[in-house]
């Protein structure tokens, strides 16, 4: 019987109503008890009342009881509910001003009403300088003519959100930035009164994309250059024999100067196929212990005989604590050598100086390679890596030098990229694993 009225108690708190009632018969009861002890101890002795006197003032007592019991216990459950609300409003105000993402909220008017530090750390501009701004400041123009706030206006009208939504976004220093975006409405008795966005910044996920469907294409284009390099190279190495024999039994000068232009040629598509099978195998070999300072000089120190380099300084800013390395010292040369060359020919009387740099953090060793010349565009940028893509004239170059060395780091569980603007020179980055 006990273990029952228990869990009757137990169930009636969880009801702040029956809770109430339970309580307040029991006040009742309690109340009536005591008067009945009173009246037969003292006020039958001491105190003769009327019948209607008396139970006017036991309902006064009882009510007066009751009402300040009520008035306790409603003031109690409303302390309880604000404090609730409270640490349920902090606790999600927390969440959202904590979110790697922007969560921003927009009135009816196309104003921001709210912004979290996600979007103070993405955008750039503090919540003072945000909060009443417009939200176009944050849109291209190319999107605000287009007409995209007005698509998004449409999506919540008829739909409360917008999922997913692939656009771009201004940062408080003009750059553009991809970001996928959320809108869902904000309603207040079934009335729209404005929105909430999530955006999150995809361009690290669209950079990584990128290079997987640029490995893709790099493995295709491996398989077929493997096989041509193959059929290539049997019947040329015959070619190169039967010229070397006739230049030897040739008499005629003008003949001999003819052979002599084949075998050079024939020396240039050589030298293509072994770029080519060294594409189609760019794993590092003789990996060992290695300082890439070293590297550099060796490779600095061999291009100085380049005559190139007498019109072009190459500064190096060189760490001297960097750490070692596992990689294959053979390869990085070739890395190296292959993009202090590339920045000779990227500067073309643009540029005169070549900067090499080195650096650490707590997992990766890095390397700059950067010039001053004539730089690249996107275009250029998205298919530098790609094999047989050249910007040097006919007969310069082959475009397999940086997707072999794209290959080697990539071997190293490395990484190999490009920053470059237009009109200011260029940047390539090597990013190689600390030795462990």
């Amino acid at each position: 019987m006990s273990t029952y009225f228990r869990k009757l108690l137990s169930a009636a708190k969880e009801f702040h109503l029956g809770w109430l009632l339970l309580a307040s018969f029991s006040i009742i009861l309690f109340t009536l008890g005591i008067w009945e002890i009173l009246e037969q101890q003292y006020f039958q002795q001491r105190l003769t009342l009327p019948a209607t006197k008396e139970i006017l003032l036991r309902g006064f007592l009882v009510f007066t009881l009751l009402a300040g019991w009520t008035i306790w216990i409603v003031f109690h459950f409303r302390n309880q509910l604000i404090n609730q609300l409270s640490t349920a409003a902090d606790r999600y105000q927390s969440i959202v001003e904590n979110s790697a993402d922007a969560i921003i909220t927009i009135g009816q008017d196309n104003r921001i009403q709210s912004w979290n530090r996600g979007a103070e750390k993405l955008f750039g501009w503090k919540s003072s300088e945000a909060i009443g701004s417009p939200v176009g400041m944050m849109i291209p123009d190319k999107l605000l003519q287009a007409g995209e706030l007005l698509c998004l206006a449409y999506g919540i009208a008829h739909g409360n959100e917008v999922k997913n939504y692939q656009t771009e976004r201004l940062d408080k220093n003009g750059h553009r930035i991809p970001v996928n975006l959320t809108e869902t409405a904000l309603t207040s008795n079934k009335k729209i009164i404005g929105r909430s966005q999530i955006i999150r910044d995809i361009s690290e996920l669209q950079t990584i994309e990128h290079q997987m469907r640029q490995s893709d294409r790099l493995a295709t284009v491996g398989q077929l250059a493997a096989g041509v390099a193959h059929e290539i190279g049997n019947p040329l190495t015959s070619i190169s024999s039967l010229v070397q024999l006739l230049e030897r039994r040739m008499q005629r000068p003008e003949n001999i100067s003819k052979l002599a232009r084949i075998r050079v040629n024939i020396e240039r598509i050589t030298k293509i196929v072994h770029e080519l099978v060294d594409f189609t195998r760019p794993q590092a070999t003789d990996i060992q212990s290695v300082q890439i300072n070293d590297v550099i000089q060796s490779a600095v120190g061999l291009m100085s005989y380049d005559n190139r380099s007498q019109k072009i300084q190459i500064i190096l800013r060189l760490d001297e604590a960097l750490p070692r390395i596992k990689a294959s010292p053979d390869k990085l040369h070739q890395v190296i050598v292959n993009l202090i060359v590339n920045a000779f020919d990227a500067m073309k009387g643009q540029g005169d100086t070549i900067q090499i740099s080195t650096r650490d953090n707590s997992e990766s060793v890095f390397v700059e390679v950067s010039d001053n010349g004539g730089g690249m565009d996107l275009d250029v940028m998205d298919k530098i890596f790609e094999p047989f893509f050249t910007t040097k004239d006919v007969g310069k170059g082959t475009g397999l030098g940086l997707s072999v060395s794209h290959g080697i780091i990539n071997s190293m569980a490395g990484r190999l990229s490009v920053e470059s603007t237009l009109g200011a020179g260029a940047t390539f980055l090597i990013e190689i694993p600390k030795e462990k």
